[in-house]
């Protein structure tokens, strides 16, 4: 009896687990360019930027993921004191950079 038990609830941690994964992955756009310069969320175009004043610091809200149509996928967050909402943080395993939206 123990043994069933045992294994219901290591089915239904697991199941619980994997249920929390596929839903922290949403898929909300695809990054581009040779460096993967470009992200682009609903035809909003993001340009990696070195000129702005905020770091990997200011990483804010997980947004969601991009991919770059290979197996690549990269976490992307909002900028915390970003009030205009023009930039964005792109993260990919240990290394992230900060984009700037495009403007006209």
């Amino acid at each position: 009896m123990k043994e069933y038990f045992d294994a219901r609830i290591m089915l239904l941690a697991g199941f619980m687990l994997l249920t929390l994964v596929g839903c922290g992955n949403k898929e909300i756009g695809k990054i581009q360019g040779a460096e993967w310069d470009t992200i682009i969320i609903d035809d909003v175009e993001y340009s990696k930027t070195t000129s702005s004043d905020f770091s990997i610091s200011d990483k804010d809200d997980y947004l969601g993921t991009v991919t770059d149509g290979e197996n690549n996928v990269f976490k992307v967050y909002s900028v915390k004191g970003d009030t205009e909402g023009r930039y964005i943080y792109c993260l990919w395993d240990w290394e992230g950079s900060i984009y700037e939206k495009k403007t006209g």
